[in-house]
């Protein structure tokens, strides 16, 4: 964490390293070591942010760059792609596998679309975390696509071993960073009256040597120095930084080290285009960058077990335009999130189709913008028609998180729809195709699904959500009534009564149920009661 500690603090603390490069500051192993033990943890209990990367509406714009990036290496002449030499498409960090699911369910059709079977892609999702790996293998959705051959599981050691695709293969490369480059190793400048200095770290830390160390333990102070005229072996890399100092005033600066030298691996080592899409916080434009001043800022998350930085976007662009490559930037000035492209290609290729399609998904309403407007709808919630949600759910392609905060609001109308009754129930089936649990509370869906579709009546579907619940959470008198009253809608009287006999015995204080019980004991002869269900 950032020093902010008396110096009479500070001299009870043990230095564990002092004034290095922030890149090589053990920091970044000690996120990786937070990570790698944490698992999906860091996600479901810690509460590390993930949402805004991993929704239908982000998933549908990549899923369409990518498709169009496909069309312009098809088109262009590059090698056919097949099972045997597939479209490669990796994804570094993929966390809790949730983008890779939704964004095949997106992509699927459009290859379809293209007369190209899915088993012509290979993605691959990694992460540092054995236990997260295991994760992967055993979840049911992510094994739809795995059982295809579509989808495969990779550790990430640190250094980068295992990412770099076969040099054999000559089909077109994707790489997927969302919210990777922020936990990468970066460096950090400062620029003030005319020079360029290194803000480097000292980390300290209060318990004493060889005690286990974390994250939340930290404490980092900076201090500035001269930058050596050969810093970076890179002479493109120099000439970034030297292009920093005769534009800008008096910024300070995170220099993403590590994101362009994987970027620059996979590059050489890929046969084909390579496609980078990267999501994050951060800067895409040079005019942004002035803003950031004071010592190098980074966010702690996770009760301090883990942080992230901003991204310098624009120094990622001026290193592919400097190599050859494009660079596709929102022309919106974000920071919460840019959605970034980047091509490393031959001089001749221009990717028409790639540029048009990242220009429509980002120029008009990107995912920042509809995480700005949910923020937004969030303070006004309870005055939400049902027409209003629907569209909310229309916008944000029909997400399973914005359904869950919708059904308090919108349950007790349902009675009173008419004309949406319909179009209710068909958002209620793709807001269910669109599910992927992470966290157990996610299994509520199940049940919120039913009872939307109960109160519709749409009685068979209503039951079917109503069972799914039942699978994943166990019987309750709730889903048990539920299941009664659908089984009422259906003039099935001997399922009803069934089902409210079992919400009773969960529940003898239900009153709903055991008047309905009651109600249908003595509308039913006693020899043709049947207590199965």
């Amino acid at each position: 964490m950032a020093d902010n500690q008396s110096p009479a603090t500070r001299s009870l603390q043990h230095v564990l390293e002092s004034a290095v490069p922030l890149s090589q500051s053990l920091i970044w192993r000690l996120q990786s070591d937070y990570y790698a033990q944490r698992g999906l943890k860091a996600w479901t209990e810690d509460l590390v942010p993930s949402y805004i990367t991993n929704n239908p509406f982000i998933a549908e714009i990549y899923a369409g760059i990518v498709a169009g990036f496909l069309d312009d290496c098809l088109r262009d002449g590059g090698s056919p792609i097949s099972p045997e030499n597939p479209l490669q498409i990796l994804e570094l960090g993929a966390g809790t596998g949730k983008f890779a699911y939704l964004f095949l369910r997106k992509f699927v059709p459009l290859l379809s679309q293209r007369n190209l079977a899915p088993q012509n892609v290979r993605y691959s999702i990694t992460d540092c975390s054995e236990e997260l790996l295991a994760y992967w293998r055993r979840n049911p959705y992510l094994g739809e696509f795995a059982n295809l051959g579509v989808l495969e599981f990779k550790l990430l050691r640190a250094g980068g071993e295992g990412l770099s695709p076969a040099k054999s293969s000559r089909a077109p490369l994707v790489v997927i960073a969302n919210y990777v480059f922020d936990s990468l190793p970066q460096d950090a400048f400062v620029i003030k009256d005319g020079q360029i200095s290194e803000a480097l770290v000292t980390t300290s830390v209060r318990s004493g040597p060889g005690s286990a160390v974390s994250l939340s333990d930290v404490q980092l102070s900076f201090t500035n120095a001269p930058v050596p005229p050969q810093r970076y072996a890179d002479p493109v890399w120099r000439r970034i930084l030297e292009e920093y100092l005769r534009h800008l005033a008096a910024p300070t600066l995170f220099f993403p080290s590590a994101a362009l030298g994987l970027m620059q691996q996979l590059s050489e080592t890929s046969g084909g285009p390579m496609l980078l899409l990267a999501a994050d916080k951060g800067f895409a434009h040079e005019e942004e960058l002035a803003l950031t001043q004071g010592p190098p800022a980074l966010e702690f998350h996770g009760a301090g077990r883990c942080f992230s930085t901003m991204v310098n976007f624009d120094a990622i662009s001026r290193y592919f335009a400097a190599t050859g490559g494009l660079a596709l930037v929102p022309p919106k000035h974000f920071t919460n999130l840019n959605i970034c492209a980047f091509i490393a290609r031959k001089p001749q290729d221009e990717f028409p189709q790639t540029r048009k399609i990242y220009s429509q998904a980002l120029e008009e309403f990107g995912p920042d913008d509809l995480f700005t407007v949910m923020s937004w709808v969030n303070a006004y919630l309870d005055n939400v028609s049902v027409p209003q949600a629907l569209s909310l759910l229309r916008l944000t392609r029909w997400d399973t998180t914005a359904f869950l905060r919708l059904f308090p609001v919108i349950a007790p109308k349902l009675r009173n729809v008419s004309a949406e009754r319909h179009d209710l129930r068909d958002a209620v089936l793709r807001v269910w195709e669109n599910r992927y649990p992470v966290d157990p509370a996610d299994n509520t869906l199940a049940f919120h699904c039913g009872a939307v579709l109960l109160e519709l009546r749409f009685y068979i579907e209503a039951a079917a959500m109503l069972k799914a619940s039942e699978q994943l959470l166990g019987r309750t008198a709730a889903t048990s009534y539920n299941l009664g009253l659908c089984a009422l809608g259906l003039e099935d009287r001997v399922a009803a009564l069934a089902h409210m006999t079992e919400a009773c015995r969960r529940d003898p204080a239900f009153e709903p149920a055991r008047r309905s019980r009651e109600r249908l004991e003595h509308e039913i002869e006693p020899g043709a009661q049947n207590t199965a269900f």
